[in-house]
C-alpha cells in the first residue's frame, strides 16, 4: 500500500503510543481527586500544559486539551462569540476554511452575527485589502487558518497580525492543524491570540487536539458541568491522551527541519512528474506547503480517479475527510478557480516523510495508465 493521505491522518509513533500506554497504566487515577494518586496524575497534566507551552514559546498562553480540532475549533470560536449573541456583532473568516470553522461561522450567521467571508485570489492567498475594510469597531474575531488543508496555501501570518492588531477590540484565532510540525513556525505566533492544533496530523494519536489561549482573554466554556481546564473543557481528564499528544508535538517540532527538506525534494520530483500528463492542472501554487499537493484532471470525476487508484494500492484523498463523502465541487478549488469542472475533478496528494520516490513514480504511472486513452 502507497500512502498519499498523510493530511487526513497519519500513523502514530511507537513513542507516541509508549507514551500513552505508560501514563495510561501507572498514573490512571483521576487528576482532580486531592489523594497522592490524584496529585501525582495532576503533575503529569500540568507537565504536559507546560512543555506545550515551552515548545511553541508561548509562555503568556493557557492550553487547554480537547478530543481533536474540531473540538477546540468549536471551543475557540462559541467561547468568544456566545458572550455577544444578538448584539449583531460582526465576525471574519474566509471562504476556504476547514468545515469546522466554516460551518461554525455559518451557524453564528443563523445566530444574528455579521459575518465576513473573505475572498482568495488563485493561489488560496487571503485578500489583506478586504480585511483591512471589513474591521470595524463591532469586530469581536477574525479566524484565518495557517496552512489550507485542500491546497496547502501558505497564509501570509505576519501581515494578518498587523492587520488585526491595529484594530485593538479584534481577537485573530489561526487554525494551526497542517502547518504545526511540518514548516517552520511563524515569528508572529506568540502574538496570535488563539490556536488550535491536533495530535493525529503529526503522528499522534487520535482524540487529541488542543487549543492555546491568551491568558488575558475572558473565553466562556461551550460545555457546563464542572470545573476542569479552567472550566471551558469540564470532564474528567484524558491524562494519558493529552501526555501522548504533548509527546507527538514535541518530537514533531524537534524533526520538523529534517522531514521538512525530505518532502520539498518529493514535492518538487512529484510536479516535475506530473508535467508529463497533460490533462493534469496542478491547483496548489508553487509556494503552498510541499506537503499538500492538489490536482484536477480534466474529464475525469476525482471519485473515479481516486478508486482507481485504490484498485492498485495507492491512496489518495478527494478532499477533506471531514467532508470526503460529500459529492459536489470542492468548495476551496471553486473559490480559488471559479471553475466548477476543475473543482469536481481534484484530488489531494499529501506526502509524508515516510513516502519514497518510487512511491510517486507508481503514482503517476498509475495516472498515465489511466489517462493514456484521453
Amino acid at each position: 500500500m502507497i500512502y498519499f493521505d498523510a493530511t487526513a491522518t497519519t500513523q502514530a509513533r511507537s513513542e507516541v503510543v509508549d507514551t500513552y500506554l505508560k501514563v495510561t497504566s501507572k498514573y490512571w487515577y483521576n487528576p482532580s481527586s486531592a489523594y497522592l494518586g490524584g496529585i501525582e496524575a495532576n503533575t503529569i497534566f500540568q507537565d504536559a500544559q507546560n512543555k506545550v507551552k515551552e515548545v511553541l514559546l508561548l509562555s503568556s498562553h493557557e492550553v487547554i486539551f480537547t478530543s481533536g480540532a474540531t473540538e477546540a475549533n468549536n471551543l475557540a470560536i462559541f467561547g468568544i462569540c456566545n458572550q455577544y449573541i444578538g448584539q449583531g456583532m460582526r465576525v471574519i473568516t474566509t471562504k476556504i476554511e476547514h468545515p469546522s470553522v466554516y460551518e461554525v461561522f455559518k451557524r453564528l450567521e443563523a445566530l444574528g452575527f455579521d459575518v465576513v467571508y473573505l475572498d482568495v485570489d488563485n493561489r488560496g492567498i487571503v485578500d489583506l485589502t478586504q480585511l483591512k475594510k471589513a474591521l470595524t469597531k463591532q469586530t469581536i474575531l477574525v479566524s484565518i487558518m495557517w496552512v489550507n488543508n485542500i491546497m496547502g496555501a501558505i497564509e501570509p501570518l505576519d501581515e494578518i497580525v498587523k492587520i488585526v492588531k491595529n484594530n485593538p477590540r479584534t481577537l485573530l484565532m489561526v487554525d494551526a492543524v497542517q502547518g504545526m510540525g511540518k514548516i517552520s513556525l511563524p515569528t508572529c505566533l506568540k502574538d496570535i491570540d488563539l490556536i488550535t492544533l491536533s495530535a493525529h496530523k503529526i503522528e499522534g494519536l487520535k482524540g487529541c487536539g488542543m487549543l492555546l489561549y491568551k491568558k488575558s482573554i475572558n473565553l466562556g466554556p461551550h460545555t457546563i458541568g464542572a470545573t476542569q481546564q479552567n472550566g471551558l473543557r469540564p470532564g474528567t481528564i484524558d491524562l494519558a491522551s493529552a501526555a501522548a499528544g504533548t509527546k507527538a508535538l514535541a518530537l514533531a517540532l524537534s524533526e520538523q527541519d529534517k522531514h521538512q527538506l525530505k518532502v520539498q525534494e518529493l514535492a518538487s520530483y512529484l510536479r516535475s512528474k506530473l508535467k508529463q500528463i497533460k490533462q493534469v492542472v496542478v491547483n496548489s501554487p508553487l509556494d503552498a506547503s510541499p506537503y499538500i499537493l492538489n490536482m484536477s484532471i480534466d474529464g475525469w470525476n476525482s471519485e473515479t480517479v481516486m478508486h482507481y487508484l485504490e484498485q492498485k494500492g495507492i491512496y489518495v484523498s478527494i478532499g477533506s475527510a471531514c467532508n470526503a463523502k460529500i459529492k459536489k465541487p470542492d468548495r476551496v478549488i471553486y473559490e480559488m478557480t471559479k471553475d466548477e469542472k476543475r473543482a469536481t475533478s481534484s484530488l489531494r496528494i499529501s506526502l509524508s516523510y515516510h513516502n519514497e520516490m518510487w512511491e510517486i513514480d507508481e503514482l503517476v504511472n498509475s495516472l498515465k495508465t489511466l489517462l493514456g486513452g484521453k
